[in-house]
């Protein structure tokens, strides 16, 4: 007794097991596109606790960087005074992700923005000008940076003849470096 199998017996099997693959190919598109979902929701979660915890308000993007198992989060806040170090608290946060979410997160992005100026330009100057005179003493971190700017000196530019100029480029510069002492107050002749 001859066992055969007709050819078309054959081709519907192998159609069956393509369509077969194409379905497992599928779904495992569509669990890792979940799972890469999931642990994007986590990281931002995890990143917007830490900063709440601190009292700070954030907004957190993340993404999965391409090839790779590693993550990068985009972080929106107002400009702060404790994100000047922003490196040293990327350590946190990484530290943060990898112990909450068991993820890597690989870089981080901050984001400082500006607000949104008005359609008029005049109004906006004016609107500005408001906001610098009420948060005179609020911002400490501006203000902190114009401090040296509103006490420097005004500097004053005359003409000097050139024989005044030749005189202070003979002066020997060690004769001006080194001030003069008197040999009477001198600890070593007492």
């Amino acid at each position: 007794m001859r066992f055969t199998v007709s050819t078309e017996l054959m081709l519907l099997g192998a159609a069956l097991v393509a369509f077969l693959g194409v379905l497992v190919y599928v779904f495992s598109l569509k669990s890792k596109e979940k799972r890469e979902r999931r642990n994007t929701k986590a990281i931002s979660v995890a990143l917007v606790d830490y900063f709440r915890r601190t009292g700070v308000e954030v907004s957190v993007g993340c993404v999965k960087s391409h090839g790779s198992d590693r993550y990068t989060a985009f972080i929106e806040s107002e400009p702060m005074k404790r994100f000047r170090l922003s490196h040293i608290i990327e350590m946190t946060l990484r530290e943060q992700v990898a112990k909450n979410c068991g993820l890597e997160l690989d870089k981080v992005y901050w984001r400082f923005p500006i607000k949104e100026v008005a359609q008029n330009p005049a109004a906006a100057v004016a609107k500005a000008q408001e906001a610098v005179k009420a948060a005179e003493g609020v911002d400490d971190y501006i203000n902190e940076g114009l401090v040296n700017y509103r006490d420097l000196p005004k500097l004053e530019v005359t003409e000097i003849p050139w024989e005044k100029f030749e005189e202070a480029a003979a002066v020997e510069p060690a004769e001006k470096a080194e001030p003069k002492q008197d040999t009477a107050d001198s600890p070593d002749k007492a």
